[in-house]
């Protein structure tokens, strides 16, 4: 069965034909509306698998309108897009739970890369970039160490259709525990996340164990923390010997070329 993708957008016909390849490819339904009324009454009418939903849209607020239409089907992913990022919106939008937020300067390839992560699981995008892989050879393993259900899940499915493996932990506490036991080729970690141990203070530990920093660590950091925290940064700089970072709201398609650089970097400073 294809994917249905039902767009709620103010200005439609640049980016349909921007994403005219996705669709036809892949044979995916496509349905536009610019109107929230007509929106609400398309979803009542037909399931979709994803929304995308233009905050620049008017009418009622974005959050509330996410709640109608999580109403309707509590199962659909929700990807709200906006042209000027707001501290405000996205806490809003983020508290109703959404699979992305997007913002239009990440560029058409970044939400189409979030459509195709969120059907996924029922059309096959991903090809093996690869044919000649060695079926035998070990996947690379990354812990995803954090809170939020929908960055995991939209994260998870992009890492493991370029083939990682991945395993996840909701709590700091729980990581730590989890690498003592089975270590992973990387760490991938939000240092805003507030259960058990927060994000600072697991990246504290990590940096105070000789051979758990050992492994590379990518950081979700928020432009907030860069400044609140630079003791902490220059501590991280100035210890762990493989590790980066990315500024929230992460890309999708920043996440895979950070994490083989930061694989490819260990193994340089193996040889």
């Amino acid at each position: 069965m294809a994917g249905k993708v039902l767009m709620i957008i103010k200005h439609e016909k640049k980016i349909v034909q921007e994403l005219s390849s996705l669709f036809n490819k892949n044979n995916l339904i496509l349905a536009i509306e610019h109107d929230q009324g007509a929106a609400i009454n398309r979803a009542q009418n037909a399931q979709f698998d994803v929304i995308v939903l233009d905050a620049n849209i008017k009418g009622m607020p974005t959050e509330q309108m996410i709640q109608i239409l999580r109403g309707i089907d509590p199962g659909v992913k929700i990807i709200v897009k906006t042209n000027e990022n707001s501290k405000e919106l996205e806490a809003k939008v983020r508290r109703e739970k959404i699979y992305y937020y997007h913002l239009d300067s990440f560029g058409i390839d970044d939400l189409e890369l979030a459509i195709k992560s969120a059907l996924s699981k029922s059309i096959n995008f991903f090809l093996p970039r690869d044919e000649a892989r060695n079926k035998t050879e070990k996947y690379r393993r990354i812990l995803m160490v954090d809170e939020n259900d929908d960055f995991i899940e939209i994260h998870r499915a992009n890492l493991e259709n370029h083939h990682f493996e991945v395993k996840v932990c909701y709590n700091a506490d729980e990581a730590f525990a989890r690498i003592k036991s089975e270590v992973p080729d990387l760490i991938l970690v939000d240092m805003d996340i507030q259960v058990g141990s927060d994000g600072l203070h697991f990246v504290e530990k990590i940096i105070d164990d000789e051979k758990i920093r050992k492994i590379p660590v990518l950081l979700f950091i928020s432009k907030m923390r860069l400044s609140d925290d630079a003791e902490l940064m220059e501590k991280i700089k100035s210890t762990l010997p493989t590790w980066s970072y990315l500024q929230k709201p992460v890309k999708i398609e920043d996440i895979i070329p950070k994490v083989n650089e930061l694989l490819l970097s260990l193994r340089g400073a193996l040889c």
